[in-house]
């Protein structure tokens, strides 16, 4: 700030200071980290020293934690030094980059004048005097203004996770950084920390990523053949706080669980127990009712875990709908199915009359069992065989239903052993090591490493005590490490309250399967009128593609495409049901989209380009459509048929 020997006047600014405007852009897209910066005393800061350098542009003199004095800018030419910096960074095909150490901005600035309009920048920044400084000698207004920089201060892996993840997508196509070297000088632990995190959210977001795409088109396909069981069962909202302030185990089929799961009769009934579906079958076995079991798996094969189930069985099915079909056809017990996009986009007409409620969305079915758990008000939750890592070599639990999926390859020749290896060593590729739940180095790989990072990101923000009683596996921040025994001894003394009527499956209201046949043939003949505009579009972009040369006949083409781009946003929620059949085009385009952005081509070049992304898009609507259709005619023909369970009259006679 500017020096002045009257008292009263020594916060008043020049109308062109730095400071000003960018004070003013970072209170309106950052307002916290903006009253911590101004908050800060201006003695706070009077350990730097910043002077020109030769070129004029200033640098600045920092100390370590070990005394040293370093320049966190060339003494020369900070800017120039800047560029350099960042000329190896592939600005022309990524559109995510993070930045390690803020210094006074050149590398930001240079950075982002390199990029495109869309890409977005993370800075990681944890001293706030530093950031103070930069703010008062360069104006980074324009930068902060763009919503394109994410500033980040604290060592916080929940916060890093929560604010990435929306960004997803972006990062997917490269993460590139740059490392501001006399930063980490200053603060090395920090920038250490960060690192590690980054990496992790690449893999949490690639496998994420990767997952949703691989299974769009089933989610749509499962959700669809599953809406009579949908609109029947009662929503997840009729489950609130039901059990608040109670005690919840959340059984998996890790196998540390081998080590503890005799213990479980001595918390039952005064727990909830919320198995994953591998382990119900195996808990029957041993006299153990759980009061919840979670599906969300969408292979058939998952059938398999049900299939021996006793009629009057108690316990409580909550599932996504995207879960095999069969599965609801052959449980006994009573069933939840919570709510989904794609479902009430499907039954729009009516859609306000089926209020499922939702749960948020896991990857797995234990986190689901966690998301239920804190649905029922359970306090606190305590994980039993959630190893996410193969503890002792193993990847299930001796004993469960998995044995049963192999046990048709078994002989002397192929033990249970020699298939628990088998399922570890074929992922050898991403195997990683972890920390256990002792410090102690085991082996996981990445999906379940992914699955880990999910925890670690919930467990990070809840309020709810978590409590690891697995006795094994890989550790979980923001998890208390705790021996089964004793989690009962604490927490599990007291017997749960009556749990409500659950004789078969209740509440039921299969009535409504048979409104759902209207709302698909609508979505069907809407389906239809997608395939033939976008039929119609193809030969006008070939037109474009094949006389680039020709702009007056490339614009009559673009005006006939502009009408029927008019006719399809008519169609619009079901366009994007449609596209549910081809996530892995729909990130295609987005990615060709952002390089050809990053890319900054104009004219015929750009015009190419984006024709030839039209082409592959509209290509595979079309035949997207084409699916849509058949998929509506199945589920039409199966609801046309299905019979109330209570009786033999078609429920859309």
């Amino acid at each position: 700030m500017t020096a002045s020997t009257d008292p009263s006047t020594r916060y008043v600014l020049p109308p062109d200071a730095p400071y000003l405007n960018n004070l003013a852009a970072l209170w309106s897209k950052n307002p916290s980290l903006a009253r911590a910066v101004e908050s800060l005393e201006d003695e706070a800061c009077a350990e730097f020293r910043v002077e020109p350098s030769r070129s004029g542009p200033p640098t600045v003199t920092a100390r370590t934690t070990d005394g040293r004095s370093i320049t966190l800018h060339s003494r020369y030419d900070p800017v120039l030094e800047a560029k350099k910096l960042i000329d190896p960074v592939k600005t022309d095909s990524c559109v995510a980059f993070y930045l390690l150490g803020l210094g006074l901005g050149y590398a930001l600035e240079a950075l982002f004048d390199r990029t495109s309009e869309e890409s977005l920048l993370f800075v990681f920044e944890p001293d706030l005097r530093l950031i103070r400084i930069a703010l008062e000698q360069r104006d980074l207004s324009r930068i902060i203004s763009s919503g394109r920089l994410h500033l980040f201060t604290d060592a916080d892996k929940a916060e890093l996770f929560t604010k990435l993840t929306p960004h997803s997508a972006m990062c997917s196509m490269g993460f590139e950084g740059v490392t501001h070297a006399p930063s980490l000088a200053l603060h090395s632990e920090y920038f250490g920390e960060i690192q590690t995190w980054i990496a992790e959210f690449a893999a949490f977001s690639r496998t994420s990523l990767n997952t949703l795409v691989i299974n769009g088109r089933r989610t749509a396909e499962n959700v669809s053949r599953n809406l009579a069981d949908y609109v029947a069962t009662p929503g997840i909202d009729a489950l609130k706080d039901q059990y608040r302030g109670r005690p919840a185990i959340i059984i998996s089929a890790g196998p540390s669980l081998r080590k503890n799961k005799h213990l479980l009769k001595d918390a039952a009934g005064k727990a909830v127990f919320i198995a994953v579906q591998t382990i119900l079958q195996p808990l029957l076995e041993m006299g153990i009712e759980p009061e919840f079991v979670t599906s969300l798996d969408y292979h058939d094969l998952s059938t398999r875990y049900y299939e021996k189930l006793p009629k009057n069985l108690r316990t409580h099915l909550v599932a996504e709908p995207k879960a095999s079909p069969k599965i609801f056809d052959v449980y006994p017990g009573p069933v939840t199915i919570l709510g989904n996009d794609f479902a009430d986009r499907l039954l729009r007409e009516f859609s306000k009359d089926v209020d499922k409620g939702r749960l948020r969305s896991g990857a797995t079915v234990a986190h689901l069992a966690y998301y239920l758990a804190e649905h029922l008000g359970c306090d606190p939750i305590v994980f039993v065989g959630q190893d996410l890592g193969f503890s002792d070599g193993l990847a299930y639990a001796p004993g469960t239903n998995i044995d049963e999926v192999w046990r048709p390859e078994l002989s002397r020749f192929c033990t249970v052993e020699m298939k628990q290896w088998e399922f570890v060593a074929r992922d050898r590729h991403i195997l990683r090591r972890i920390p256990d739940h002792e410090g102690k180095p085991m082996y996981t790989e990445e999906r379940l490493f992914t699955y880990l990072q999910q925890f670690e990101r919930d467990f990070l923000r809840t309020t709810t005590r978590i409590i690891d009683a697995t006795e094994g596996g890989a550790k979980k921040r923001g998890a208390t490490s705790m021996k089964l025994a004793e989690a009962i001894r604490q927490f599990c003394q007291e017997p749960l309250p009556p749990a409500p009527a659950a004789d078969g499956k209740p509440g039921q209201q299969w009535i409504r399967a048979g409104k759902c046949v209207a709302s698909l043939q609508a979505r069907r003949e809407e389906a239809r009128q997608i395939e033939l505009i976008s039929q119609d579009t193809l030969p006008l972009l070939e037109e474009i593609r094949d006389h680039g040369a020709d702009q007056s006949r490339v614009n009559r083409a673009i005006a006939q495409i502009d009408t029927l781009r008019a006719r399809i946003e008519a169609f619009g929620p079901t366009y994007d049901l449609v596209t549910q059949l081809t996530q892995k085009t729909e990130l295609q385009r987005f990615q060709r989209d952002r390089r050809i952005s990053a890319a900054k081509l104009t004219g015929v070049e750009l015009q190419r380009k984006q024709t030839d992304r039209d082409l592959e898009n509209v290509k595979a609507v079309a035949e997207a459509a084409q699916q849509f259709q058949r998929l509506m005619d199945e589920v039409i023909r199966k609801l046309k048929t299905f019979t109330d369970p209570a009786s033999t009259t078609p429920l859309a006679a």
